[in-house]
């Protein structure tokens, strides 16, 4: 290792404070990426949105987390080389730069507009390789770190088909980053329970650390735990239910991204605004700049101007993937333009039969997050069960069976139907059976 990468490894002299992990050391090459205006920007994105109306503590910035999926990558690498493992340096430093990226592309409540599925939507994806290739960002990798910023992006690209041509030390990287490790999961527990004051992230990063192996397996080196490591990687698991039942999946979170979701789609759609510029914005110019393009009168005015008073619209109806209707609605989260018009559609039906008095936006349809990421890392028995592999997956720990899984994680993936007032609220109830055959119907 040069004296640059140890550096980053806790060499450094320098350091910055975090409540979590305690001192990151910093380094030269690391402070010219925190000066750039892509990074810069990460302090202006809260973690969780609108989440501090009901988790009032819960104000910390995704730069925050940036730091934390940081220091845990570097954790996680310099216990992987003390252990004997070759690592390439430049890939080395290629991977401590994609962890402090590895946000860059998120729009400002990305929870929010992230979910809007419109053909204008500028993904993840693309906006991330704009920051990263085609900015300041890119001059800093060059110069400071040694990297190729086109090799930093292949590791923060989150495609469902993997980048071609990844070399071991890059699969290893991106299983760190989001796959089997998935330290950006791990730090979101840990900073979002610690910050909404709830007892749900116990998670022993610790002890996950000094159990984690790099096995190999057709020709991949993958990562694995002992058994010391099983109590840890419980732990992550059932926190990781947790968090998303109590938190993330929260009506006090979900109802305010539902209805800044609406408000920003049909500003989209009137023409008044264009999620390139949006995503040039941090959360409080998103939130400005989506009112003054919003005409007096219009939904997203009315919408902006509720949640600026903090007036959320009323849980109505929710329902999981056990119930009978669930199937035709969650179809409404591929098109965010089919979902208004159901919406529309029950509003109308409402007002003209004199169910209740709904204008256009006065219903609005929340589709659940995506599903919570499979338990990727490998599980080492040092007496494997008879008739068992080893390495064995979650199912050979657990015993949770696919099944047991699905139903188990019924409840993380409700869809939530949400109305203006409480006479709305209580007409959508009595009224449901008949609104979901009318999502049935509408194309």
């Amino acid at each position: 290792m040069n004296s640059s990468v140890g550096d980053l490894f806790g060499g450094s002299g320098r350091r910055v404070r975090d409540e979590i992990w305690g001192d990151i050391p910093v380094n030269r090459a690391m402070r010219a990426l925190l000066e750039t205006g892509p990074v810069r920007r990460l302090k202006g994105l809260r973690k969780l949105g609108f989440v501090s109306g009901s988790f009032p503590s819960a104000r910390h910035s995704r730069l925050d987390h940036a730091l934390g999926v940081y220091h845990l990558t570097a954790l996680t690498l310099k216990r992987i080389t003390d252990s004997g493992a070759y690592l390439e340096e430049r890939e080395v430093q290629g991977a401590l730069a994609a962890a402090l990226l590895l946000d860059v592309g998120r729009y400002p409540y990305a929870e929010a507009v992230e979910s809007i599925a419109l053909p204008e939507n500028v993904g993840q994806r693309e906006l991330a390789r704009r920051r990263i290739e085609d900015s300041e960002v890119a001059k800093v990798l060059l110069s400071e770190w040694d990297v190729e910023p086109h090799n930093v992006f292949r590791l923060v690209a989150r495609d469902n088909e993997l980048p071609i041509a990844l070399t071991p030390t890059e699969h290893l990287t991106r299983d760190i980053l989001f796959g089997s490790l998935d330290v950006d999961a791990l730090d979101s527990l840990v900073r979002d329970a610690r910050a909404a004051k709830v007892p749900f992230g116990l998670v022993s990063f610790e002890g996950l650390l000094e159990s984690l192996r790099v096995v190999g397996q057709e020709n991949r080196a993958l990562l694995a735990v002992d058994e010391d490591g099983a109590g840890a990687l419980q732990s992550y698991v059932f926190s990781r239910y947790l968090m998303s039942y109590n938190v993330y999946g929260h009506h006090a979170l979900r109802i305010p991204h539902a209805m800044f979701a609406r408000a920003v789609q049909d500003a989209v759609q009137d023409g008044h605004l264009t999620f390139d510029r949006l995503a040039e914005e941090d959360d409080a110019g998103a939130f400005n700049l989506v009112e003054s393009s919003a005409p007096e009168g219009s939904s997203t005015a009315a919408l902006i101007r509720r949640l600026s008073e903090r007036r959320p619209y009323g849980r109505a109806l929710e329902i999981d993937p056990r119930h009978h209707s669930y199937d035709s609605l969650i179809r409404l989260a591929t098109d965010a333009t089919w979902r208004r018009r159901v919406e529309e559609a029950w509003s109308r039906y409402l007002t003209r039969y004199r169910k209740g008095t709904a204008g256009p936006y006065d219903i609005l349809i929340d589709t659940p997050s995506p599903k919570l990421r499979e338990v990727g890392l490998h599980y080492i028995r040092r007496m494997p069960l008879p008739g068992e592999r080893n390495l064995t997956d979650w199912e050979g720990l657990s015993g949770m069976h696919e099944g047991i899984l699905e139903d188990f994680a019924s409840p993380l993936h409700r869809i939530r139907v949400m109305a203006a007032n409480k006479d709305l609220v209580h007409s959508v109830r009595r009224h449901a059976e008949e609104l979901f055959t009318i999502a049935k119907e509408v194309g």
